[in-house]
């Protein structure tokens, strides 16, 4: 183009290559991202056997209401602490409150393991320490989620999730069938003390993380409000975060009564079944944790409001299975559904949102993840008492892609509405 005084040609500017994404191997070179996969890896460990352990003090202790009383302590905490826990990871180090919060889960768990070993763990002991590990988890994963992008940048954010997510997934399984080897000469309470040990390791590995550079407060003060008010206006992040809460809710509530009634009662296979199925949920979450990290999704928020249309096969096989392989198939596709959700909003928000306030946001992400644990207890899992299992997940199985397309088409429609006005 000339330049309309002088006709001297003008070189036209040249075009700005987007940032090169790296694959899951070349962010493995990574020596910080290293550090925080090793650190939740040796975590996953941990919480695989804790699980085990968990569950299985509490239905000794008090049956199939302390396992629901365990499961509601270890999700209320999300409520009270996960916007706080994403204030916290935007006004202080989030290095120092992931060690905090790894260094609290282990003095916690210490006399856990030291009661359930000596035969004296009470039912109340094992809820007030599910309530204070989810506590100290409502600041530890904001921090975390805060820190992935600022260490492998932001347009890598969705195959370092991915690649967590997947591991992490593969870690469970291992970790599932380490604990069936180690119940056959150890009592289950000393699960409690080697998470104690994973938790105190993970920290360890921490301390070698370096802090990411953050910009500084502008008036060195930070509000919750301010999470809330970035989220707002970006129509298709928001309008996935409150489907995530609806789809969690019913998929949780309904997973976490159901699943073993089918198991017990339609299926006829008791707890090998209920592990298999288990088992089947992990894979779909490893292979879709795979997927995602090679192949990038460019509208997340929507693509993971239309994961959840998984749950049409997901519950719709468990429905009407009349046998355990079905059944499995079913689960797989649950993993699939939820955990592709899981990556793509929180890859999403760690796209989009400034690292001034990204910790907030996840804060409310993971408040919603956590929370709806409890609230499909409260909400969906008594439905089980008063109806058979397979009508609950026909129901779910139909309700949760007409949520998701709905929604979907909600959104493209207000993001062309947004387009269309006049600046």
């Amino acid at each position: 183009m000339a330049d309309p005084i002088f006709d001297v040609p003008r070189d036209s500017p040249e075009p700005v290559a987007p940032p090169s994404r790296e694959t899951a191997r070349a962010l493995l070179r990574r020596g910080q991202f290293r550090t925080i996969f090793a650190a939740a890896s040796v975590s996953e460990l941990g919480d695989a056997l804790q699980y085990i352990a968990l569950m299985w003090f509490a239905l000794e202790q008090a049956g199939p209401l302390g396992v629901v009383a365990v499961r509601l302590a270890d999700s209320l905490p999300a409520f009270f602490f996960g916007l706080h826990g994403g204030l916290a990871a935007d006004r202080w180090s989030r290095k120092r409150l992931m060690i905090s919060a790894d260094a609290a889960r282990t003095i916690i768990l210490i006399p856990v393991a030291v009661a359930g070993l000596s035969g004296s763990l009470p039912i109340w002991g094992l809820i007030v320490a599910a309530f204070l590990l989810e506590a100290a988890n409502s600041y530890f994963i904001p921090a975390y989620g805060a820190t992935v992008p600022a260490v492998v940048e932001k347009q890598n954010s969705q195959a370092a999730m991915a690649l967590l997510s997947s591991t992490t997934q593969a870690i469970s399984i291992g970790g599932w069938a380490v604990a069936a080897a180690l119940l056959t000469f150890m009592p289950v309470s000393v699960f409690f003390g080697v998470n104690a040990a994973t938790f105190a390791l993970s920290g360890l590995i921490l301390t070698r993380l370096r802090e990411p550079q953050r910009a500084p407060l502008e008036d060195g003060s930070v509000h919750v409000r301010e999470g809330i008010s970035v989220l707002l206006p970006r129509r298709a992040l928001m309008t996935a975060v409150v489907v995530f809460a609806i789809a969690m809710t019913i998929t949780t509530g309904s997973w976490i009564a159901g699943i073993p009634t089918i198991s017990r009662d339609s299926l006829h296979e008791g707890a090998s079944g209920f592990s298999l199925l288990m088992i089947g949920f992990a894979v779909g979450s490893i292979a879709v944790g795979a997927f995602l990290t090679r192949v990038h999704v460019r509208r997340k928020a929507r693509a993971s409001v239309l994961a959840w249309a998984l749950y049409l096969p997901a519950y719709g096989l468990i429905a009407i299975a009349g046998s355990l392989p079905l059944a499995i198939v079913g689960a797989f596709f649950s993993g699939l559904g939820e955990s592709s959700s899981w990556v793509l909003l929180n890859s999403a928000a760690q796209e989009e949102i400034p690292d001034a306030v990204l910790g907030r946001v996840l804060g409310v992400i993971s408040l919603v993840h956590r929370g709806a644990h409890a609230t499909g207890l409260l909400f969906v899992s008594p439905l089980f008492a008063v109806f058979s299992a397979r009508p609950i997940f026909l129901v779910s199985a139909l309700v949760l892609p007409v949520i998701a397309v709905v929604s979907a088409a909600i959104t493209t429609r207000l993001a062309a509405t947004a387009l269309a006005k006049p600046a």
